[in-house]
This record gives structure tokens, C-alpha cells and sequence, in this order.
């Protein structure tokens, strides 16, 4: 393992398999492959589909990923720089267990099939926790199933804890709500008291005075208006909630 990059290869070819066979691949599927190491995965992907981009931020990788079949491009940065650019519509990775969180929030900005991911189990916990600000957030966007728990002594070397994969398939046919969850979600970056502005009048089609006239309905704290939503506790973001019920 190379201690800058946190990597755990996974070797166990059964396992490997059951990761590949639920993305459920067909022959013209583009996948994105994240923390590609050894390509003891990306191999496995390349007969399922038509292209393999092979996302690795360690150079030192290169001699295990240059003899890889023609159906594979391999990209040596950083995934958290250049995801937003490329062109896929699966991801099947091992995830990085540093890398979990930012990947994720990445991972809702864009327009994808079906996610298959191996994840830490204490990440996939505060994924699927009920008072979890994380669960709730993945969850507006996307259904999670859990596949497998995967021993730690499958990988080499081995992590510390378990792993778990999960397949995340992008939720269709929402309500009201969820939508205006969604986009406030999206707005992560900016105010709470802007990012409900922004989420009511486009889910809504408010005026600018309807959507404000809609925030002091939900009797909010001002300083809780003032955060940013995306350090918004998990207690502040449960009540946020409770208060858009009557927006459906």
C-alpha cells in the first residue's frame, strides 16, 4: 500500500465478480473506474463493456495498468478534479476510504445509470443511519442497496475494518418534496436562506416575494438561515425537513 494514497487492493476474483456482475453490464456502457491500482477489477470490466475509463491518481501504477485490453483509457489525476468532465454513465470502483465523503457529493452533480461501489463499512453506516444528515442526502437522490460485506483479509493489504458493496440507482418519479430537497441539497455551497429562494421558486415557479413569504412560514432560526447547508447539523437538517412538509 502506498500510505499518500490509501489504497487496499482488492484480489479476491470472487469478489471481484460479484462487484462487475451488479452493474449489470451491457456491451455499450462506458464505466468509470476510480482508484484503478493493479487493474484487478478494471480487467474484469473491460470484457463487459464497450470502455473503461481507468481513473488512478498514483503513477506509480503504470506498470500494471499499461498492458490493459484497448478498451481501456487510463487517466492518472486525481478523480475529485476530473470527474465533472468525463463521459460515463456506470461507476464500479473501489472507493479510496479518504476519498468516500467528497466523492459522494461529486457523485450528486451528475447523471449517471447506477453506481456499484465498495466503501468502508463505517462510511456505509453513516449512509444508511436514520439520524444521518448523509443518509438522508444520498437517499433524495438515489436508492442504496447493500450487496455484500467483503472481509477486510479479501484486500491487500488488508483495511482496517470491513467493506461493504452497494449499488446507489438514481431515484425516478419524485414528489414535490423530494425534488425541492434535491435542489436545496444542490445548493449546498451557498446560505440557507438562498438556497431555499433559489429551490421554491424553481420547483415552485414562486415569485421572489411568494418565496420569501414561503421561508417565514417555516419560522426558522435566522442563524440557522445564515449557514451554509452544507454545515448544517444533522438535528438543524432534520427540522429543516420538518418544515417543508407542507410544501408538496
Amino acid at each position: 500500500m502506498s500510505s499518500s494514497y490509501d489504497q487496499h487492493f482488492l484480489e479476491d476474483k470472487e469478489t471481484i465478480s460479484l462487484l462487475v456482475e451488479a452493474a449489470n453490464l451491457k456491451k455499450d456502457d462506458i464505466v468509470l473506474e476510480v482508484g484503478s491500482g493493479r487493474g484487478n477489477i478494471t480487467s474484469f470490466l473491460a470484457r463487459e463493456c464497450r470502455k473503461v475509463i481507468a481513473v488512478e491518481i498514483d503513477k506509480g501504477m503504470s506498470k500494471y495498468l499499461e498492458n490493459m485490453p484497448n478498451n481501456v483509457d487510463v487517466v492518472y489525476d486525481n478523480i475529485l478534479n476530473v470527474i465533472e468532465r468525463l463521459n460515463f454513465n456506470k461507476i464500479v470502483a473501489n472507493i479510496p476510504y479518504s476519498i468516500s465523503e467528497p466523492f459522494l457529493k461529486k457523485l450528486l452533480k451528475i447523471d449517471i445509470d447506477l453506481a456499484v461501489l465498495l466503501i468502508g463499512e463505517k462510511f456505509y453506516h453513516l449512509l444508511t443511519g436514520k439520524e444521518s444528515k448523509w443518509s438522508i442526502i444520498i437517499q433524495s437522490f438515489y436508492e442504496i442497496n447493500k450487496i455484500k460485506t467483503v472481509p477486510k483479509e479479501k484486500f491487500n493489504p488488508p483495511p482496517k475494518a470491513e467493506s461493504i458493496i452497494i449499488s446507489f440507482n438514481k431515484k425516478k418519479n419524485l414528489t414535490k418534496k423530494e425534488i425541492l430537497i434535491r435542489e436545496i441539497i444542490l445548493q449546498s455551497d451557498k446560505k440557507l436562506k438562498n438556497a431555499l429562494m433559489y429551490s421554491f421558486k424553481r420547483v415552485f415557479d414562486a415569485s421572489k416575494r411568494d418565496a420569501r413569504s414561503m421561508i417565514d412560514s417555516m419560522e426558522t432560526e435566522q442563524k440557522v438561515l445564515e449557514k451554509r447547508v452544507a454545515i448544517l447539523s444533522n438535528k438543524e437538517f432534520r427540522q429543516l425537513l420538518n418544515r417543508i412538509d407542507n410544501f408538496k
